[in-house]
């Protein structure tokens, strides 16, 4: 039986905050919760928070199962002082590391970060490999940190490309990625992002619910995701009420905390289990991201019922029903402004349409799906 083998710069327990993670541990919790005949036949490959459990193998514990770990290498957890890129160092690790995997012919790799395919193939040629694709590759490089002006950059796109020809199978989460890839693999699966809802998901009551003014930003600290504009309309909005708390930290973090006051509260990066309860303190989830595949933060926002404010890039588009749980703005801060102001005018109705449109995102239903497709290249029978 051949094992499935999560590919991953995560420590698939609390480290990055982030969609993806999320998306992870949720697969983990349905094949965990119902696929007994996998245990056994998983292994993650990821990123530790320590450099001594760099090359050794941990644990993972998801709903009752405990899911093998190996370390390739150890992360910046101080996301506002990144020195080093993640990418480059988990490719290496995969290479210097990646003989205590054991990879055969028989084992599906399932990668969730890109990098991984190419290092993971070297150790085994013949082993075959699904890709995740979280965001487009077509935009891929506007989010570096590292290596903007050199020739790396122009590889690592001519790699992306190779990475697209050679993959089994591409999970996509939108159309633009379906329309990027088309030219390089026509093998392509289109699926959802998927959330656990929450426990008191079927006793949510939308019309006990009453706009507050509390705002909320969940993300990285970086340029492209837009927080100056949030930031400028939470401050031009003094005497309606409005507070703005800002989940997360990244590269723009030291930047953007100058900005804080009474109103505008920065919390720095908080483990994902966190990010619920700030979300049911919460009237409002607002993104302003130049460019973006699916963000989890929007559906996890749906399930707890907060209305969405957001540029219309990526996914967006697919995954909030602009004009009822969602109001599309063009990134500006009085589009911003006017935004609040709709949502706050109907907001019964915009919370019951973000709660009812979470439904479609449940964890059990997407992730059956995935399991369906990845079982004709697993062999696990």
């Amino acid at each position: 039986m051949g094992r499935l083998i999560v590919f991953d710069t995560s420590n698939f327990t609390d480290f990055p905050i982030g969609g993806q993670l999320t998306s992870e541990r949720s697969f983990l919790r349905y094949l965990a919760e119902f696929c007994p005949e996998t245990e056994g036949h998983v292994l993650l490959v990821g990123a530790g928070k320590r450099e001594e459990e760099t090359g050794t193998y941990g644990t993972v514990e998801i709903s009752g199962r405990k899911f093998p770990v190996f370390y390739v290498c150890h992360v910046e957890t101080d996301l506002g002082h990144t020195k080093h890129s993640l990418r480059a160092s988990f490719a290496k690790g995969i290479l210097k590391y990646g003989r205590a995997l054991h990879i055969t012919k028989d084992d599906l790799l399932y990668i969730q970060t890109p990098e991984a395919a190419g290092a993971s193939k070297l150790l085994c040629p013949r082993a075959g490999f699904v890709v995740f694709s979280h965001g487009s590759y077509a935009n891929m490089e506007r989010g570096f940190r590292f290596y903007r002006k050199s020739i790396v950059k122009k590889l690592f796109l001519r790699y992306l490309h190779w990475v697209l020809r050679h993959a089994k199978l591409i999970f996509i989460l939108d159309e633009n990625s379906r329309r990027d890839y088309l030219p390089y693999n026509r093998n392509l699966v289109k699926v959802k992002n998927s959330i656990a809802l929450p426990e008191d998901y079927e006793s949510f009551d939308p019309e006990k619910r009453s706009f507050r003014g509390r705002l909320l930003f969940v993300g990285r600290l970086s340029k492209d995701k837009g927080l100056a504009g949030i930031l400028k309309a939470a401050a031009q909005m003094e005497g309606e009420g409005i507070t703005l708390t800002v989940v997360g930290d990244g590269e723009e973090g030291e930047y953007f905390r100058t900005f804080a006051d009474e109103k505008i509260r920065f919390t720095g990066a908080v483990a994902p289990s966190r990010v619920a309860s700030y979300m049911q303190n919460a009237d409002v989830l607002v993104m302003n991201s130049d460019f973006e595949g699916v963000p989890m933060t929007i559906l996890e926002a749906l399930s707890h019922g907060l209305p969405v404010i957001s540029t219309d890039v990526g996914g967006i588009a697919e995954t909030v029903d602009f004009g009822k749980d969602a109001v599309r703005t063009d990134g500006t801060p009085e589009s911003i402004i006017r935004a609040v102001r709709e949502i706050k005018d109907h907001y019964a109705d915009f919370a019951a349409a973000a709660h009812e449109h979470a439904r479609q995102y449940d964890y059990r239903t997407v992730n059956g799906e995935v399991f369906d497709d990845l079982r004709k290249f697993w062999r696990i029978l």
